[in-house]
Order: C-alpha cells, then sequence, then structure tokens
C-alpha cells in the first residue's frame, strides 16, 4: 500500500507530459534560388513559369493538376531562370523503383527533394536503405510515406540504425519498427534515446525488455531524459515490477500514455463503484495497462460489468483486462450469447462470467457457439468473428 500511498500525495505530478510531435526537418540541401528580372518582363516570365512547371508536374512526376499548382508555386520553377534541372532526379528515383504515385507523393509532401544533388546526397542514402533491408517495394513505400528520411545526413542514419538495430530480433522486424515510427530515422534526439538506455541498464532492465519498450512505444525514449527518469520512479513507486521483469516496461509504456488529472479521476471513479485505494493500487500493479485505459471505456466497463453483469470488485481484480476489452466487440457480444444459452438451458447458472468474458476468442468460440451452432444457428450471426476462423487471442498486443 506504500505505493498507492505516495501515489495519492501527488507523487505523480509533472511526471506525464503529452508527447510533442518533433519539427518539420530543414533539407540538408539549399535549393537554388530565382535570380531576379527586370520589372517590365516579371509578370509574363511568371505566367509561362507557372504553365510550364505544373505541366512538367503533371506529366513527369504523375501528380494531379490540383496538386502541380500548389507545388509549383512552392518551387517557383520558372523558364530560363537559374534552376536545377529536376530531371535527373526523377530518373534516379525511378530506377530505384520509384512509380509516379511515390514520386507524386514524395514531391506533394516535399517538393524541394527536386534540387536534390542526385550522386553526392539521393544514391547513397537510398543505397544505405536497400543494405539494410528495404529492399524492392520497401523502399519507395518508405520515401513515399516519410521523404524527411532524405534529409538526414548518411552519417546520422548509419549511426540511428547501429543503434536501433539491436533491440529488434530480425532485420524484418526493423523494417516494419521503421515503417511505423519512420521518424526513428527522419528525426534526431541521440543524446535524450542515449541518456534514457542508460538510465534503463541502470535500473536493472534487460535488453529483451528494452527491446518491448522500443519496439511497442519508441516516443516514450525520446523523452527528455528528467521526464524519463520521473517515469521510471513512479514505476517503482508503485511498486511494479523488479526491473527485471516484463511488466516493469509495461507500466513505463502505460504510464507514459496519462497525465495527472486523468490519472486522478480514474481514482475517483473507482471510488464510486467502492473501490478502496488498495484495490486500485493492486490492480493497477497486476495490470498496469488499466492506467492508460480512455476514460470513457474505464466507465462504460465498470458499468456493465459492475451493475448489468452483477460482478464483483474481486472478479475484476482476478480478471483485470475486462476493464480495457471493447465494450461492443467483445463483452456485450459474449453477455448475449451467454444469456442466449442460459435462456435455452444449455448452461448452468453457475458459470463464471469473468472467466467466460476474459477466455480466448478461439476459445469461447469453439466452447460457446460453434459447439451449440446446431441447436441454435442465431448464434453464429450474434458473436463477431464467429463465422472465420480465429487464431490468436484478441488480448493487448504488449501484453500478450
Amino acid at each position: 500500500m506504500a505505493g498507492g500511498s505516495l501515489l495519492s500525495l501527488g507523487i505523480i505530478q509533472k511526471h506525464f507530459l503529452a508527447i510533442l510531435a518533433p519539427p518539420p526537418l530543414s533539407p540538408s540541401y539549399t535549393p537554388l534560388n530565382a535570380t531576379s528580372s527586370s520589372p517590365s518582363t516579371t509578370a509574363a516570365t511568371k505566367t509561362t513559369a507557372s504553365s510550364y512547371g505544373e505541366r512538367y508536374l503533371v506529366d513527369s512526376c504523375g501528380l494531379s493538376l490540383e496538386s502541380a499548382v500548389s507545388v509549383s508555386r512552392k518551387l517557383k520553377l520558372l523558364i530560363g531562370i537559374d534552376l536545377r534541372d529536376p530531371q535527373p532526379v526523377i530518373k534516379c528515383f525511378k530506377a530505384y523503383g520509384f512509380t509516379d504515385t511515390h514520386i507524386g507523393k514524395v514531391i506533394e509532401k516535399s517538393p524541394n527533394v527536386l534540387h536534390c544533388r542526385v550522386e553526392s546526397t539521393l544514391r547513397p542514402k537510398l543505397d544505405f536503405l536497400i543494405q539494410i533491408g528495404f529492399v524492392g517495394q520497401l523502399l519507395p513505400d518508405l520515401i513515399s510515406h516519410d521523404p524527411y528520411i532524405l534529409y538526414r545526413g548518411l552519417n546520422h542514419l548509419t549511426a540511428r540504425h547501429r543503434l536501433l538495430r539491436p533491440y529488434f530480433a530480425s532485420d524484418e522486424r526493423f523494417v516494419k519498427g521503421i515503417f511505423r515510427y519512420s521518424w526513428l530515422f527522419s528525426r534526431s534526439f541521440q543524446k535524450s534515446l542515449m541518456a534514457n538506455l542508460d538510465l534503463l541498464a541502470q535500473e536493472g532492465v534487460p535488453h529483451s525488455s528494452v527491446a518491448m519498450l522500443v519496439y511497442g512505444e519508441p516516443r516514450v525514449m525520446f523523452r527528455s531524459p528528467k521526464r524519463f527518469a520521473s517515469i521510471i520512479s513512479t514505476v517503482k513507486c508503485l511498486g511494479i515490477g523488479p526491473p527485471s521483469s516484463t511488466m516493469f516496461v509495461h507500466a513505463v509504456r502505460a504510464l507514459s500514455r496519462v497525465s495527472e488529472s486523468s490519472w486522478n479521476k480514474k481514482i475517483e471513479l473507482f471510488k464510486s463503484f467502492g473501490w478502496s485505494e488498495e484495490e486500485i493500487w493492486f490492480v493497477c500493479r497486476r495490470y498496469p495497462y488499466i492506467i492508460s485505459v480512455s476514460q470513457e471505456r474505464m466507465t462504460n466497463n465498470l458499468n456493465f460489468c459492475m451493475d448489468t453483469i452483477k460482478l464483483e470488485r474481486q472478479d475484476l481484480i482476478t480478471y483485470p483486462p475486462l476493464l480495457i476489452y471493447s465494450m461492443e466487440g467483445r463483452i456485450r457480444p459474449r453477455w448475449n450469447v451467454l444469456q442466449v444459452l442460459k435462456s435455452n438451458n444449455l448452461v448452468g447458472e453457475d458459470i463464471s462470467m469473468a472467466w467466460a468474458l476474459s477466455m480466448s476468442d478461439k476459445s469461447f468460440l469453439q466452447r460457446y457457439v460453434t459447439s451449440y451452432a446446431d441447436k441454435i444457428p442465431e448464434l453464429l450471426q450474434m458473436y463477431p468473428g464467429a463465422d472465420k476462423e480465429i487464431e490468436l487471442d484478441d488480448l493487448i498486443e504488449w501484453c500478450v
């Protein structure tokens, strides 16, 4: 109960601040600027140049006319004025398997890429990305998703790969992770990442657990060292751990998502249903993801489980995922199926409702739906997914 007392006294104040999206990066090259023209010819030149720029972007880059108008204004493509021919960039992209659609997306997001130096800037980075696993269509898919990767120096990309790759089980998993969080390559924050990794090592968090955090919630790792240390301190105060356990990093991930005011509201919500502080802290230590579940979902699940189904607090302490499962996707459909089975005397009144609602989708489907489908065919329509084989449990991914 020591953790609960500390928390109730405000130990988590200032520990949970919203993660701000990192600012856009500046290009690693400087586009050539247009030279000035005489006042008498400026208007006519701009009219012609705009028409040329739009035609070029539509015909050579695959942009829609609307996008071409917007991009040409950004680029200020002017005929006969000091403008590097962008055709080598287009040719380079196509040589690496970029389709017109890929190229169009890249230019729409980052028009200045057309001014990139191909041999000294573009090719070395594309070759490096292929070398570390972005082969075939993976390369154009990545760059069209986040062209700002090309704005980072090759040394930055190399260092970031060297630092992050050990936390991924395979090259395939690394590529998947970068697709999910491409800013890991296109943004900086190297010092924060190194400091936070060092702190986890000092606390005794094993490499495998750090890998779970890097892959599942990498934004946490790029917080300022002060904020990250506050999260670690709160997890320890709550008694979630030890640091060598995977539950420790699950708690770090959960606590990073919630503000102090939001958490205090959840505490009051629990108490309104008769929960003691000891019970609240116990269930959070046992299943820390509860800390970051939305207020709306928590309210709906508590209302339904305790008021409609009449579960006891101990049931929810024993099966804490019931507090975070989807109401319409899981809890209510299962409840409806079990009510039909009860009304037809196919299951007894002594069935453990909490256990039935918590079992895996595959087990519930086999035990309570398909096994009675010959007697009550409508069960197949009542339960989502009953018409197809379910292979995996639907627990929260990082808690599996």
